[in-house]
Protein backbone atom coordinates (compact mmCIF):
# COMPACT_ATOMS: atom_id res chain seq x y z
CA UNK A 1 0.00 0.00 0.00
CA UNK A 2 1.44 3.34 -0.76
CA UNK A 3 1.64 6.30 1.31
CA UNK A 4 -1.08 8.18 -0.16
CA UNK A 5 -3.41 5.54 -0.25
CA UNK A 6 -2.40 4.62 3.53
CA UNK A 7 -3.08 8.28 4.33
CA UNK A 8 -6.41 8.33 2.33
CA UNK A 9 -8.35 5.24 4.07
CA UNK A 10 -7.31 6.56 7.26
CA UNK A 11 -8.97 10.12 6.06
CA UNK A 12 -12.04 7.67 5.34
CA UNK A 13 -12.33 5.74 8.33
CA UNK A 14 -11.82 9.33 10.61
CA UNK A 15 -15.08 10.34 8.62
CA UNK A 16 -16.74 7.43 9.30
CA UNK A 17 -16.46 7.23 12.58
CA UNK A 18 -16.78 11.06 13.72
CA UNK A 19 -20.10 11.00 11.26
CA UNK A 20 -21.54 8.12 13.13
CA UNK A 21 -20.65 9.77 16.36
CA UNK A 22 -22.84 12.71 14.89
CA UNK A 23 -25.81 10.66 14.26
CA UNK A 24 -25.49 9.32 17.68
CA UNK A 25 -25.54 12.03 19.58
CA UNK A 26 -28.87 13.29 17.13
CA UNK A 27 -30.11 10.06 18.34
CA UNK A 28 -29.99 10.62 21.94
CA UNK A 29 -31.27 14.07 21.60
CA UNK A 30 -34.00 12.84 19.45
CA UNK A 31 -33.38 15.10 16.48
CA UNK A 32 -34.39 14.85 13.07
CA UNK A 33 -33.24 13.43 9.49
CA UNK A 34 -31.45 16.94 8.93
CA UNK A 35 -30.45 17.25 12.52
CA UNK A 36 -28.44 14.39 12.20
CA UNK A 37 -27.10 15.01 8.93
CA UNK A 38 -25.92 18.11 10.15
CA UNK A 39 -24.21 16.59 13.37
CA UNK A 40 -22.48 14.15 11.03
CA UNK A 41 -21.40 17.66 8.77
CA UNK A 42 -20.02 19.55 12.07
CA UNK A 43 -18.32 15.91 13.45
CA UNK A 44 -16.55 14.67 10.53
CA UNK A 45 -15.20 17.85 8.77
CA UNK A 46 -15.15 20.80 11.57
CA UNK A 47 -11.90 19.73 13.12
CA UNK A 48 -10.02 19.65 9.53
CA UNK A 49 -11.89 23.06 8.55
CA UNK A 50 -10.40 24.79 11.34
CA UNK A 51 -6.92 23.15 10.66
CA UNK A 52 -6.63 24.06 6.96
CA UNK A 53 -7.70 27.85 8.05
CA UNK A 54 -5.27 28.14 10.46
CA UNK A 55 -2.48 26.66 8.73
CA UNK A 56 -3.36 28.46 5.52
CA UNK A 57 -4.42 25.39 3.54
CA UNK A 58 -7.42 26.57 2.07
CA UNK A 59 -9.78 25.93 0.04
CA UNK A 60 -10.19 23.62 3.00
CA UNK A 61 -10.13 19.68 2.50
CA UNK A 62 -13.12 18.83 1.60
CA UNK A 63 -13.95 21.89 -0.77
CA UNK A 64 -11.54 20.28 -3.11
CA UNK A 65 -12.70 16.82 -2.48
CA UNK A 66 -15.78 15.57 -2.59
CA UNK A 67 -15.62 11.97 -1.47
CA UNK A 68 -15.94 13.44 2.17
CA UNK A 69 -19.33 14.24 1.63
CA UNK A 70 -19.71 11.33 -0.02
CA UNK A 71 -19.26 9.38 2.93
CA UNK A 72 -21.21 11.55 5.55
CA UNK A 73 -24.57 11.52 3.51
CA UNK A 74 -24.82 7.82 3.11
CA UNK A 75 -22.79 7.09 6.42
CA UNK A 76 -25.49 9.46 7.92
CA UNK A 77 -28.44 7.19 6.33
CA UNK A 78 -27.11 4.08 7.27
CA UNK A 79 -26.35 5.00 10.74
CA UNK A 80 -29.82 6.17 11.49
CA UNK A 81 -31.72 2.84 10.09
CA UNK A 82 -28.74 1.03 12.35
CA UNK A 83 -29.81 3.44 15.67
CA UNK A 84 -32.86 2.44 15.73
CA UNK A 85 -32.08 -0.93 15.83
CA UNK A 86 -30.45 -0.35 19.20
CA UNK A 87 -33.07 -0.13 22.44
CA UNK A 88 -33.49 2.80 24.30
CA UNK A 89 -32.50 3.19 27.53
CA UNK A 90 -29.49 0.58 28.21
CA UNK A 91 -26.64 3.23 27.81
CA UNK A 92 -25.73 1.12 24.39
CA UNK A 93 -26.17 4.91 22.45
CA UNK A 94 -24.20 6.43 24.91
CA UNK A 95 -21.51 3.57 24.67
CA UNK A 96 -21.17 3.42 21.29
CA UNK A 97 -20.88 7.13 20.53
CA UNK A 98 -17.89 7.16 23.16
CA UNK A 99 -15.94 4.48 21.38
CA UNK A 100 -16.90 6.58 18.31
CA UNK A 101 -15.41 9.87 19.40
CA UNK A 102 -12.63 8.35 20.50
CA UNK A 103 -11.69 6.74 17.67
CA UNK A 104 -13.00 10.10 15.23
CA UNK A 105 -10.24 11.98 18.22
CA UNK A 106 -6.83 9.67 17.51
CA UNK A 107 -7.65 9.90 13.47
CA UNK A 108 -7.98 13.02 13.11
CA UNK A 109 -5.73 13.98 15.62
CA UNK A 110 -2.75 12.20 14.25
CA UNK A 111 -4.20 12.81 10.44
CA UNK A 112 -3.44 16.68 11.70
CA UNK A 113 -0.38 17.11 12.90
CA UNK A 114 0.64 14.48 9.57
CA UNK A 115 -0.73 17.23 7.59
CA UNK A 116 0.62 19.93 9.08
CA UNK A 117 4.22 18.27 9.05
CA UNK A 118 3.80 17.61 5.63
CA UNK A 119 3.10 21.53 4.75
CA UNK A 120 6.63 22.29 6.67
CA UNK A 121 5.66 23.73 9.58
CA UNK A 122 7.28 23.46 13.11
CA UNK A 123 6.41 20.03 15.35
CA UNK A 124 5.55 22.16 18.01
CA UNK A 125 2.45 23.94 15.54
CA UNK A 126 1.26 20.18 13.63
CA UNK A 127 0.95 19.32 17.86
CA UNK A 128 -1.48 21.93 18.16
CA UNK A 129 -3.23 21.43 14.70
CA UNK A 130 -3.56 17.90 15.72
CA UNK A 131 -5.17 18.77 18.23
CA UNK A 132 -7.59 21.12 17.39
CA UNK A 133 -8.07 18.79 14.58
CA UNK A 134 -9.48 15.73 16.52
CA UNK A 135 -11.42 17.69 19.58
CA UNK A 136 -12.90 20.75 17.57
CA UNK A 137 -15.68 19.02 15.50
CA UNK A 138 -16.90 16.90 18.53
CA UNK A 139 -16.54 20.34 20.39
CA UNK A 140 -19.05 21.85 18.05
CA UNK A 141 -21.37 18.81 18.12
CA UNK A 142 -21.80 18.90 21.77
CA UNK A 143 -22.06 23.10 21.63
CA UNK A 144 -25.31 22.38 19.36
CA UNK A 145 -26.99 20.00 21.69
CA UNK A 146 -26.49 21.98 24.50
CA UNK A 147 -24.07 19.74 25.66
CA UNK A 148 -20.90 20.77 27.91
CA UNK A 149 -17.91 19.44 25.48
CA UNK A 150 -15.40 16.76 27.00
CA UNK A 151 -12.59 18.89 26.31
CA UNK A 152 -14.20 21.72 28.77
CA UNK A 153 -14.98 18.83 31.67
CA UNK A 154 -12.41 16.85 33.60
CA UNK A 155 -12.15 14.19 31.36
CA UNK A 156 -9.50 12.65 30.00
CA UNK A 157 -10.26 13.90 26.22
CA UNK A 158 -7.86 16.92 25.01
CA UNK A 159 -4.63 15.79 26.79
CA UNK A 160 -5.33 12.21 25.29
CA UNK A 161 -5.06 13.72 21.78
CA UNK A 162 -1.81 15.52 22.85
CA UNK A 163 -0.01 12.87 24.56
CA UNK A 164 -0.76 10.61 21.19
CA UNK A 165 0.51 13.36 19.18
CA UNK A 166 3.36 14.27 20.92
CA UNK A 167 4.70 10.66 20.89
CA UNK A 168 4.34 10.82 17.17
CA UNK A 169 6.42 13.72 16.36
CA UNK A 170 9.03 12.16 18.78
CA UNK A 171 8.40 8.95 16.61
CA UNK A 172 8.67 10.17 13.90
CA UNK A 173 12.85 10.84 14.53
CA UNK A 174 13.24 7.08 14.94
CA UNK A 175 10.51 5.15 13.00
CA UNK A 176 9.06 5.28 9.54
CA UNK A 177 6.01 7.71 9.17
CA UNK A 178 3.28 4.70 9.15
CA UNK A 179 4.38 2.74 12.43
CA UNK A 180 4.97 6.41 13.81
CA UNK A 181 1.12 7.37 12.85
CA UNK A 182 -0.27 3.99 13.86
CA UNK A 183 1.49 3.75 17.62
CA UNK A 184 0.02 7.64 17.94
CA UNK A 185 -3.49 6.77 16.92
CA UNK A 186 -3.23 3.53 19.46
CA UNK A 187 -2.26 5.51 22.11
CA UNK A 188 -4.90 8.14 21.90
CA UNK A 189 -7.60 5.91 21.27
CA UNK A 190 -6.76 3.07 24.53
CA UNK A 191 -5.68 6.62 26.56
CA UNK A 192 -9.18 7.66 25.95
CA UNK A 193 -10.97 4.60 26.70
CA UNK A 194 -8.72 4.34 30.12
CA UNK A 195 -9.93 7.26 30.84
CA UNK A 196 -13.36 6.22 30.39
CA UNK A 197 -13.42 2.86 31.97
CA UNK A 198 -11.73 3.88 34.90
CA UNK A 199 -13.24 7.32 35.22
CA UNK A 200 -10.08 9.22 35.29
CA UNK A 201 -10.45 12.84 35.27
CA UNK A 202 -7.98 16.08 35.54
CA UNK A 203 -7.65 18.07 38.47
CA UNK A 204 -10.12 20.65 38.47
CA UNK A 205 -8.95 24.57 39.44
CA UNK A 206 -10.36 25.56 42.60
CA UNK A 207 -10.59 29.09 44.15
CA UNK A 208 -10.44 29.85 47.87
CA UNK A 209 -12.82 31.54 48.65
CA UNK A 210 -11.51 34.33 51.97
CA UNK A 211 -13.32 33.97 55.31
CA UNK A 212 -15.61 36.42 55.94
CA UNK A 213 -14.37 37.93 59.95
Amino acid sequence: MSFELFIQVLNILATVTLAVSGVLQAARHQLDFFGALVLACVCALGGGSLRDLLIGATPVFWATDLLYLYIIIPTTLVSILLVRLIPPGRGIRLKLLDIADAAGLALFAILGAQKTLQLGLAAPIAVVMGVITGIAGGMIRDVLTATTPSVLRTEVYASAAMIGVVSYTILMSFLPEIPAMLIGMALVFFIRLAAMHWRLQLPTLKVKRAMNR
